[in-house]
């Protein structure tokens, strides 16, 4: 099936002339005049956040582009990576008509937005190990009508709350920078049982993309805590791709709340068109910028939370009334755990706070990885619960 945009975006925001605001018919922040007089706005002349800020974040796509390796028209900068979400519901779903698929267990805004745009909800859960059921996303695909099509299909990978990654983007380079990374060689050839994986993934991957004629989202929120290739290396492979990453995570800028969507430049200039004139306030942009080019900064603190990641998971492994410390690939960990409600209680009793994930996924919680202080008081205050 031939993939084709304007047939499955909403027609009102297809021949939307966007808001021209006065930054954006004048470029004063890719001018390269130092001394202007500027009364083209409404501002107020004085003040230390007196203007308007950028409107279209350049300086923080300049920067992305030049680490991800894409043009800067593939990127779209918003207030966290809610704000991207919404905009795909209103770029792509009518109201009261139009349908989505989630995977749950998942991240609960995909499921929030979608009841806040008055769009429905096709639940194909993952399975009992977490991974994704292809097979059911593509029947349940096939059994819509042509006119009832689901506009966009939301995979969360690394998936919060079960922190493993159920859609791989291309286990080849995967497989060569881990094997690079362990002083092996690029071309090493590849085992039989690694290469026929290897193919399924691929076949996978195709299948899903060419049989969805909708857009496919890639919510990697967690991405820089997993080895696996980033899906923003796939754009140019499938054009009903968008992908989402944020600064919450390992930039350590939840507050600032900024993040970010990746996609063709067709899918962009809808978001740019349909979004508020000054989406990003001008904190949180030069925040971004300095946190983007700290790269070093970025790299030690991520393999802090990794190192960390793996004291907790063995020492929470250690108790018995832990059943299962599920594999991660994000910031966090999700265990099985027996009477998981009077474990939360005691915990947040005591002052240390988790999440109860036990209305997702029975009997269990997640750990987000803290400093190795806080992980080693998450573990005194097990022990102290296990003594009582």
């Amino acid at each position: 099936m031939e993939f084709n945009l304007e047939h499955i975006v909403r027609k009102n925001i297809w021949n939307l002339q966007p808001y021209s605001s006065a930054r954006s018919e004048f470029d004063l922040y890719g001018s390269g005049k130092k001394e202007l007089t500027l009364l083209d706005a409404n501002e107020n002349p004085k003040g230390d956040l007196n203007r308007y800020p950028d409107p279209m974040q350049s300086p923080i796509k300049e920067e992305l582009a030049k680490q991800k390796e894409i043009s800067k028209d593939q990127i779209f900068v918003g207030n966290g990576s809610d704000e991207a979400i919404d905009l795909l519901y209103r770029i792509f779903c009518e109201p009261g008509k139009d349908k989505v698929i989630l995977c749950p267990p998942t991240y609960g805004m995909y499921a929030v937005s979608a009841a806040i745009n008055d769009v429905e909800v096709l639940k194909i859960d993952l399975t009992e190990r977490f991974e994704l059921n292809i097979d059911a996303i593509l029947e349940k695909i096939s059994s819509c009508a042509e006119n009832e099509q689901p506009k966009l299909l939301w995979i969360c990978s690394p998936n919060n709350p079960t922190g493993n990654a159920p859609l791989k983007a291309d286990l080849k380079h995967d497989w060569q920078a881990q094997n690079y990374t362990h002083g092996g060689m690029m071309d090493m050839p590849f085992a039989p049982a690694f290469e026929a994986e290897m193919l399924d993934n691929q076949r996978n991957l195709d299948k899903l993309f060419g049989a969805f004629n909708g857009i496919i989202v890639v919510d990697e929120a967690y991405q820089d805590f997993t080895e696996n290739t980033s899906f923003i290396n796939r754009l140019e492979d499938y054009p009903n791709l968008v992908v989402l990453q944020t600064m919450s995570k390992a930039h350590g800028l939840a507050g600032a709340r900024v993040g970010f969507a990746f996609a063709s430049p067709e899918i962009i200039e809808l978001f740019n068109r349909t979004k508020p004139p000054y989406n990003v306030n001008e904190l949180s942009q030069k925040a971004v910028l300095t946190a983007l080019l700290q790269t070093e900064k970025k790299e030690r603190e991520i393999k802090e939370i990794i190192t960390n990641r793996d004291f907790l998971a063995e020492h929470l492994k250690s108790f018995d009334f832990i059943n299962e410390v599920y594999p991660s690939e994000a910031n966090f960990l999700l265990a099985q755990v027996e009477n998981a409600n009077e474990v939360y209680n005691y915990l947040r009793d005591n002052g240390v706070i988790i999440r109860n994930r036990s209305s997702q996924i029975a009997d269990t919680l997640r750990f987000t990885v803290g400093t190795r202080r806080e992980c080693k008081e998450v573990i005194q205050a097990l022990s102290a619960f296990k003594t009582n």
